[in-house]
């Protein structure tokens, strides 16, 4: 009964670890668009100019380690995190994103 329920809570983190992965990937897509701002429907001028922000620092981090993959991924990881505290988005809000 064990490896079923340890099977279970496996397959429940690789669905959770899908679901983060594909917003990641639409976060970066958005940022390379540079529309950041219309993909999180900001609508306040303070959000909007932090948006074009982390566009700039998208580039410049995309410029900076450009043949590097393994620090490329941690940069745009860095740069996510800093995106979901700016604008307040946590992981137990599934359903708002």
């Amino acid at each position: 009964m064990g490896e079923f329920t340890e099977i279970i809570r496996l397959k429940g983190q690789g669905e959770e670890d899908i679901y983060f992965s594909k917003r990641d990937r639409e976060l970066i897509k958005a940022m390379r668009k540079k529309k950041l701002a219309k993909a999180l429907s900001l609508k306040s001028k303070k959000k909007k100019k932090a948006a074009r922000y982390i566009e700039q620092d998208y580039e410049k981090i995309t410029n900076t380690y450009r043949n590097k993959p393994g620090k490329l991924l941690k940069a745009y990881r860095n740069l996510l995190n800093k995106l979901m505290i700016l604008f307040h988005i946590h992981t137990d809000e599934k359903e708002k994103l």
